[in-house]
């Protein structure tokens, strides 16, 4: 009736005398058969669910050799159901789309990587299946279509696929020398900060120490569209806001750039902070919801939500924080306080002190947040992770990046996408040569593609096939020019 076991107390030095205790299951004569040969039951007590026997008279006669190996086997048995009983399933479930459609796709085949686990999608592309054990891969292939490789955990236990068609591949050649150029050099002015947007290129360029700068506009040809006045103040960079909206940014404000013909104009001036509280943290749109990011716990933690466009209600997203550096944080309270001070130290050897906490010691964390095709994308570079989501913010799956089978230098922790056809791209550094990797964002798999000319590039890009930086030109001042390599 119950499954705990008698527990037997001897209550004297005789061995005609014991208390059994619990919860009584079975009947008596299963306890009088197994375990002895004689027992008569003297008085009974009930209290509540638990029932307290007495037994004397009791008469113990010498078992055989396999008495005690009936118990121990006995007992594994009873182990080995409370296991099973215990053990926990996990149970997915979701849809498959074909990317750009909303329309579901029948007979995908799901399976678990290293196990006889699987299904396939029924008519509306719907699926459901249980494992259990998590971490877990999930590979989901069907012909005619990309295969991908999804990582499954506790995050979310339904999940939202988009498979795109497989395109034809043509067979790779190898090409010994890319094509490269100066996009931007010049005699007189220099490359303050760059943009890329709808096929054209914006450069803010200066010359004599900023006393003179001005915003241009170049195609992908390399021609001038687009001039601006030259500014009255001293502009710091340029930035393109969550809506595709150019801005110049000076120290204390930001200016809108309107483009009428071949002319430049800076119109709605803002001042910096009130321009940063609304627009800075900004890093994605959908037509749906506005995406955007919260630096939490002095740099070690991001937090991500979404505004929805018409409702204006909030919604979290995900959080991510380097859990090895605030545990080291809590363990030293002096890099707390210095972490906690924005001010410099007066003293040289302070100072070293401060800067090596802030900037080597507890890094800030590098992650972003990006739209790819159907899905809204966010790279846990802490943990080797893009996460993937709807248009709505909705989970759809995790996928592992394969970061730690690249032998080729230091991981730089920067994401590219190229705007043009969503592809993306990671970076390695060796001794100041960058080298440049395109993700396989449906197997999570790395693969080289170039390295750049220039030791120690600036603000590495990619647009429409090209990677754009910005390097220096030894023994002038104002040295900084854009460059380009095709891959």
């Amino acid at each position: 009736m119950n499954e705990n076991r008698y527990n037997i107390k001897k209550t004297e030095e005789s061995y005609k005398d014991y208390t059994v205790t619990g919860k009584l299951y079975g009947s008596l004569r299963e306890m009088k058969d197994s375990w002895y040969d004689d027992i008569e039951i003297l008085r009974k007590f009930e209290s509540g669910n638990n029932s307290e026997l007495i037994f004397t008279g009791l008469k113990i006669q010498k078992r055989n050799h396999f008495r005690y190996f009936r118990i121990f086997i006995l007992l594994l048995y009873l182990a080995g159901s409370a296991s099973v009983a215990q053990k926990q399933y996990n149970f997915f479930y979701g849809k498959i789309f074909e990317a750009g459609k909303k329309t579901g796709i029948s007979g995908v085949n799901l399976a678990i990587e290293g196990s006889h686990i699987g299904t396939v999608t029924d008519k509306t592309g719907a699926f459901s299946f249980f494992i259990d054990s998590l971490p877990a891969t999930l590979i989901v292939s069907y012909i005619g279509f990309e295969t991908k490789t999804i990582l499954l955990d506790a995050t979310s236990f339904s999940l939202t696929l988009y498979l795109s068609r497989k395109a034809t591949e043509l067979q790779e050649v190898e090409i010994k020398a890319n094509i490269q150029e100066a996009f931007f050099k010049d005699d007189h002015y220099a490359v303050l900060d760059y943009e890329t947007d709808s096929n054209m290129i914006y450069l803010l360029i200066f010359r004599n120490y900023l006393s003179k700068s001005e915003l241009i506009c170049k195609n992908l040809l390399g021609d001038t569209v687009a001039t601006s006045a030259p500014f009255y103040f001293k502009p710091e960079r340029l930035f393109k806001d969550c809506l595709g909206v150019m801005h110049v940014l000076s120290h204390d404000s930001g200016f809108q750039v309107m483009r009428q013909g071949k002319e430049f104009h800076l119109i709605y001036p803002v001042n910096l902070k009130k321009f940063d509280n609304v627009l800075k943290n900004c890093v994605a749109a959908t037509p749906e919801v506005l995406f955007f990011k919260k630096i939490t716990d002095r740099g070690l933690g991001v937090e991500y939500f979404g505004v929805n466009r018409k409702t204006l209600l909030i919604s979290a997203v995900t959080q991510i924080k380097d859990e090895e550096k605030l545990k080291m944080l809590r363990r030293n309270p002096n890099d707390a306080q210095l972490l906690g001070s924005a001010m410099h130290p007066n003293s040289r050897e302070d100072f070293l002190t401060w800067n090596y906490v802030h900037k080597i010691l507890y890094r800030p964390i590098k992650t972003s947040l990006y739209r790819i095709g159907d899905y809204t994308c966010i790279f846990n570079t802490i943990e080797k992770r893009m996460e993937f989501y709807d248009h709505t913010g909705s989970f759809s799956y995790k996928l592992a990046l394969k970061i730690d089978q690249v032998n080729d230098g230091k991981w730089t922790n920067d994401i590219l996408i190229d705007e043009t056809d969503g592809k993306v791209y990671t970076v390695f550094s060796r001794n100041g040569t960058f080298s440049v990797y395109e993700i396989n964002i449906n197997t999570g798999i790395l693969k080289k593609r170039l390295s750049l000319l220039h030791l120690y590039p600036r603000k590495v890009k990619i647009y429409n096939g090209w990677v754009y930086y910005l390097y220096d030109v030894a023994g002038d001042p104002d040295n900084k020019m854009l460059f380009r390599q095709k891959f």
